[in-house]
């Protein structure tokens, strides 16, 4: 089924994962109020890996909201009109919009991909064996 701008396909391969999400212009993360510091979502590494801005719902200062501050716009939970005004000016601004996707990009690939993860996991191992 496909409209204007919606289109819905069954359950897609796992492999399809990455070429699906760069179908989007923008990436929506609405989160309940509360949960923003619980975890972050597992499907945020993806949305940034992308290359396109994110529109998430979180309060100031969670680490939800941190990660997502210069990857795309963080609205309040609830707040239905911030969001749409977050989802209308990105749609608006083509620039920022490819900057934040930008930003996401390096921010994936720099804290979330699999090497940067060891990586650090490493170097943490090795200073607490060195005390």
């Amino acid at each position: 089924m496909t409209s204007a701008n919606i289109q819905f396909h069954s359950l897609q391969p796992v492999e399809r994962l990455g070429d699906l999400l760069t179908t989007a212009d923008i990436h929506l993360l609405p989160q309940i109020a509360g949960a923003a510091d619980l975890v972050l979502p597992s499907k945020l590494t993806n949305m940034l890996a992308s290359g396109r801005p994110v529109v998430a719902t979180a309060a100031p200062g969670t680490s939800l909201a941190m990660e997502v501050a210069d990857c795309g716009i963080v609205t309040q939970p609830g707040d239905d009109t911030a969001f749409a005004k977050a989802i209308a000016a990105l749609a608006d601004d083509a620039a920022r919009a490819r900057e934040y996707g930008v930003n996401g990009q390096r921010c994936a690939a720099d804290r979330w991909a699999k090497k940067a993860i060891i990586d650090r996991f490493e170097h943490k191992a090795m200073e607490l064996v060195s005390r």
